[in-house]
């Protein structure tokens, strides 16, 4: 019986007598093409990554700024910082000023003297400019130190004073009624800047048309100015003498009818009785210094 012989196969078949075995290697792959970046050197490759990295940084820092900006915020305030929590509450210290004497809070005001202006639009500013006198304001004296009497005549009559004289009058109670009613008529204030009355409580009155201030005994202060500024404040109108409530020493700065500062002090009494009610004294010396306004 005879075998027929296999059908030709596609394959190549081994020859008789080929080895088995393995199969040859692959052709080799074509080189792989390199970027522009792989060709450069490696200094220049990593000078572009350094430039790429700071762009990067700064284009995130622009953003950042521009963020905070338009949430009013201070760019300063994103960064933390171990100081950021703890604001100084005084001014930073310059090269020509020692620490201790630089302070956020600035200047205090000094305080105003009494008749002083104040500071615009404060209310007290214009109350107290037309009581205050003019910075520029100088005096010359007229008379200093003179010394004077006021005495407190019997009855209904009335001793007065008048600084710009100087002099004293005493007066009738007719006499003194008939100056009062010519004197509103004619609307000039009457001559005397002070005057004295009823023997029971001793009226010491300022006349209408001036300004006084009373000052405490111990008040060290001569100059013209300052009883010029005291004067202007005011504050005194009259005392009853029977009440013994003007000590000897006690200074009042009087603005006359004629504009002229006479500060005024009384030296001592005459008559009465302190610890007796409705006997005041029967005259009040005084030492007088006027001054008049210079030019």
């Amino acid at each position: 019986m005879s075998t027929a012989p296999p059908p030709p196969s596609g394959h190549p078949q081994p020859g008789a007598g080929a080895p088995m075995g393995p199969f040859p290697p692959p052709p080799p792959r074509p080189p792989r093409r390199r970027g522009w970046f792989a060709r450069q050197s490696e200094g220049v490759r990593i000078t572009i990554i350094g430039a790429v990295i700071a762009g990067v940084f700064s284009l995130g820092g622009a953003v950042l700024t521009a963020a905070l900006t338009d949430r009013g915020d201070d760019p300063s305030d994103a960064k933390p910082s171990a100081q950021s929590s703890v604001r100084p509450t005084t001014a930073p210290t310059t090269a020509s000023e020692p620490p201790s004497q630089v302070s956020s809070d600035g200047p205090s005001p000094t305080p105003r003297e009494s008749g002083e202006s104040g500071a615009p639009g404060d209310p007290s500013a214009d109350a107290d400019s037309d009581s205050a006198p003019p910075a520029s304001e100088s005096y010359e004296v007229f008379y200093d130190k003179q010394i004077m009497s006021l005495g407190l005549p019997p009855g209904s009559d009335l001793g007065s004073i008048d600084f710009d004289a100087p002099g004293t009058r005493r007066y009738t109670e007719d006499e003194w009624t008939a100056l009062k009613e010519k004197a509103d008529e004619s609307g000039t204030p009457l001559e005397a800047d002070l005057t004295y009355q009823s023997t029971f409580y001793g009226q010491l009155t300022l006349r209408n048309g001036r300004n006084a201030a009373q000052l405490q005994p111990t008040d060290p202060s001569e100059k013209a100015e300052d009883c010029a500024r005291a004067a202007r404040v005011g504050g005194f109108t009259e005392a009853r003498m029977h009440e013994w409530d003007l000590p000897a020493k006690t200074v009042l700065c009087v603005v006359t009818d004629k504009g002229n500062i006479a500060r005024v002090v009384i030296t001592g009494f005459i008559g009465g009785e302190p610890s007796a009610t409705g006997e005041p004294p029967t005259q009040i010396g005084l030492r007088v210094t006027l001054w008049k306004p210079r030019g």
